[in-house]
């Protein structure tokens, strides 16, 4: 059964009754289906074959980012799906100025994994403290260390911070307990900053 929105676009592309189409439940798995019910906003189809074709890591890929200006944070989204992200958690830093919908975030999520053919989505959740473990990447300008140097075993967080930059506190709390990592002497945008350091690892690790 397929909700109003994707009923929509088979509207759009002019699918019709009887029509071979290929689905996903975003847990990994493609099913070759034939439509058999195109209303105004519900379509169902029967699944003929059944087929794996992601598997969850077992070194995951996870990036804290930043609520920032919708439209920059809808373009991280979509790179963070085409380059193998598999959790991406939104914080409210102390500098943060913007909302987000979680919602929102999930149908971005959908149509950027259909664009690339992605059949595992990742999960998109709030993070509502910086409490984190294992090999946590913070990025910040003023770090000695730099990226191309960094430990890359294992499952990975990458912390970004907001447009105006970590509070002191947070910076504090994220040096104590994170590697800090600078990615060159110029100041780059959040999203910017966060798709490099995602696409270098993902590359890396062959996530993509």
């Amino acid at each position: 059964i397929f909700d109003e929105r994707e009923t929509h676009h088979m509207r759009v592309v002019r699918l019709k009754e009887g029509d071979v189409i290929e689905a996903t439940d975003g847990k990994g798995f493609s099913y070759t289906c034939i439509l058999e019910s195109l209303k105004k906003k519900v379509a169902t189809a029967r699944i003929v074959k059944a087929e794996e074709k992601e598997k969850k890591s077992a070194e995951k890929l996870s990036v804290v980012v930043p609520i920032g200006r919708w439209e920059r944070t809808r373009f991280l989204i979509e790179k963070c799906v085409e380059l193998g992200v598999d959790e991406i958690f939104f914080h409210k830093f102390e500098r943060s100025q913007h909302e987000i919908s979680l919602d929102k975030t999930k149908i971005v999520v959908r149509e950027s994994a259909k664009q690339c053919r992605r059949y595992l989505f990742p999960k998109v959740s709030f993070l509502e403290k910086l409490e984190l473990s294992g090999n946590v990447i913070t990025l910040d300008l003023d770090a000695s260390q730099n990226l191309l140097d960094v430990n890359l075993e294992g499952s990975i967080t990458v912390v970004v911070g907001p447009e105006g930059g970590f509070s002191e506190k947070e910076r504090e709390l994220l040096r104590s307990s994170t590697t800090v990592v600078s990615l060159g002497k110029k100041i780059l945008r959040f999203e910017t900053a966060a798709i490099l350091t995602v696409g270098y690892i993902a590359l890396k690790k062959q996530k993509i």
